[in-house]
């Protein structure tokens, strides 16, 4: 791999990037919702809650979190509560390297075809599998840059704005660092992966978003049945993960190397 030549790109690719206003919106504004708007919640929430004992409330709708967490029963209902609903929205953070990266993945060679820009960047000596690389790496840097960014401000802004300072601990729990630092780059690639491979076969960005859109049903399910007391996400779960999604990402990318065609794609598209 020449190395040199995918720099070049990914400058050219970086320079797109910073002139779209709708990409770096993109980019910007979900990290930017999914982390005050919890917190802001929380903060009206928590002063409101009441301060009865959770293992009083063991036999409603808290009974199976507190089973699976036995750890909480010497909580009150009020933070076990915020804990859950904060378990939610930390889960949504691993949906910000899906989401983020489509959006830029998308423009990465329907764009450019729709923008007569493909075809001289096809002409040039660089090989399909240089092309992917620094087409994959512009999008998946700035998806994790923002990511990493948001759960570090979660982190901090919670430090005042969580009124239990036993649910603020609770977030500072390891699976979420592993989650951060070796799950969320791994969904990242893969969201680049699908898109450029669709978008190597379509010719609409919407149709790319659509389609790619369906990547981030999994994290919503895992939410969901967080919060149902369903499963527990913890350590080995993100690490089992992480291995799934790591066979899930070679074989697409050699799926995409494989698809991406670059004389049938000017053929077929003029």
């Amino acid at each position: 791999m020449n190395f040199s030549r995918v720099a070049a790109v990914l400058r050219r690719e970086m320079q797109e990037i910073s002139k779209s206003r709708g990409l770096l919106m993109a980019i910007f504004l979900p990290p930017l919702l999914i982390t005050t708007l919890p917190l802001i919640g929380v903060g009206f929430l928590g002063r409101l809650i009441e301060s009865e004992p959770a293992m009083s409330s063991s036999s409603g709708d808290l009974g199976q979190i507190l089973q699976m967490m036995p750890e909480l029963r010497d909580w009150t209902a009020g933070e076990v509560t915020v804990f859950i609903i904060l378990q939610q929205f930390l889960t949504f953070f691993l949906m910000m390297p899906l989401v983020i990266p489509m959006s830029i993945a998308g423009q990465s060679i329907v764009g450019e075809k729709q923008n007569k820009s493909l075809e001289p960047l096809l002409a040039t000596p660089i090989r399909t599998g240089e092309l992917l690389f620094a087409k994959a790496t512009s999008a998946v840097v700035p998806a994790l840059g923002a990511t990493w960014a948001a759960y570090i401000v979660f982190l901090v802004l919670g430090r005042f704005m969580i009124p239990s300072e036993r649910v603020y601990s609770a977030l500072l729990n390891p699976k979420w660092l592993v989650a951060m630092i070796v799950l969320a780059p791994l969904l990242s690639l893969l969201s680049v992966s699908i898109a450029v491979t669709i978008s190597a076969r379509v010719n609409d960005t919407r149709a790319v978003q659509q389609i790619g859109g369906f990547i981030v049903l999994p994290i919503v399910i895992l939410g969901v049945a967080q919060t149902a007391g369903l499963i527990l996400l913890n350590t080995t779960t993100f690490l089992l993960g992480a291995v799934l999604v790591g066979a899930l990402d070679l074989l697409i990318l050699r799926l995409g190397v494989r698809l991406f065609q670059r004389e049938r794609i000017l053929t077929r598209w003029k």
